[in-house]
């Protein structure tokens, strides 16, 4: 098996499109750390200067008018509540004519503890369609071109060698993965840390980084396999991105359409996975005298169903793919 596996290795680095689609992964980790780079960048002094007379105006207004702005919402918000027969109807009256502050018109870019995980969960999506693809034209281009038949004439237990090729996709995609993540993880604290916007960095936070960033790889295994197996059952690279896309969009049309399905869209999931739980949205809506009100209830989805929701799927599809290439006759 081991022996396989060398093989399955070597084959797997030896295809251009696996490759090319390697290097675009850290190409996208470069983009990414280029998005960190802009948003990390200190205001310039024109635009400092345009906010800081935009506070001034806004400041000279509320001292002008500012009472009697105040004093027309709290008029309109007693004959509303009035109108409706409600004591009590607020419409933040005194929340929303208070005076000012610079603080409102001064952009500061956000400290590394608040982006990082952002920048890590960008460059995660793009890792995951890039793995996918990997192990899809791995598997489907050996049986497209009919490569697979010679292959199981030296080894003809199929098993094994369906084994050692998703395996190989498996690992093959890991150095392109850490070195993705590593590029985007230490790339932004460089940038952090010349602005000064490291400082919030302790220990705590590194260990919340390490650990995305192994979610973050398992994830990487995970989509592999699940490329390599749907190359086999469907038998063309095509085919594997064309299920891709419309199993995307199917999904998001039906989490639009009823919202409650999403703990069991894969999207969510993959979210839950790679920031180790997630929220979700349901409207709800309540019918009273005056009328219907939805609003819309925030709902946990734990780390723990992400987790079984990706592996249970993954076993499925993989062990799918295995039943099939040892049973189908022609390859």
């Amino acid at each position: 098996m081991m022996r396989l596996l060398r093989v399955e290795l070597r084959r797997l680095f030896s295809r251009r499109l696996a490759v090319l689609t390697m290097l675009g992964a850290l190409a996208a980790s470069l983009l990414v750390l280029w998005g960190v780079w802009e948003s990390s960048q200190p205001m310039s002094d024109e635009d400092l200067a345009l906010a800081e007379e935009m506070y001034q105006q806004e400041l000279a207004y509320w001292e002008e008018h500012g009472d009697e702005d105040l004093a027309a919402c709290l008029e309109a918000e007693a004959e509303e509540a009035e109108r409706l027969g409600e004591d009590a109807t607020d419409w933040g009256c005194e929340e929303g004519h208070t005076a000012p502050e610079r603080e409102w018109y001064i952009h500061t870019a956000p400290p590394l503890e608040e982006t990082l995980p952002f920048s890590l969960e960008a460059v995660s999506t793009v890792l995951l369609f890039a793995v996918g693809l990997v192990g899809a034209t791995f598997t489907a281009a050996e049986i497209s071109t009919g490569a697979m038949s010679t292959w199981l004439s030296f080894e003809p237990r199929r098993l094994r060698v369906y084994a050692s090729k998703v395996t190989a996709a498996a690992l093959g995609v890991l150095p392109a993965a850490v070195l993705a993540l590593a590029v985007v993880t230490g790339g932004a604290w460089l940038v952090a840390d010349h602005f000064d916007l490291a400082t919030g960095m302790g220990a705590t936070q590194w260990a919340d980084t390490g650990w995305m960033v192994l979610r973050i790889l398992g994830l990487a295994v995970i989509g592999a396999l699940v490329g390599a197996a749907l190359g086999f059952l469907l038998r063309h690279t095509a085919a594997v991105l064309g299920l891709v896309v419309v199993g995307f969009i199917a999904s998001q049309m039906v989490q639009g359409l009823v919202p409650r399905t999403a703990p069991w869209v894969p999207t969510t999931n993959v979210s839950g996975w790679v920031k180790h739980g997630t929220t979700y949205y349901v409207e709800e809506c309540t019918t009273d005298a005056n009328g219907m009100m939805c609003d819309y209830t925030e709902h946990a989805l734990s780390f723990g169903h992400s987790a079984v929701y990706l592996l249970v799927l993954a076993a499925v599809v993989v062990a799918l793919g295995a039943v099939v290439f040892r049973r189908r006759d022609a390859v």
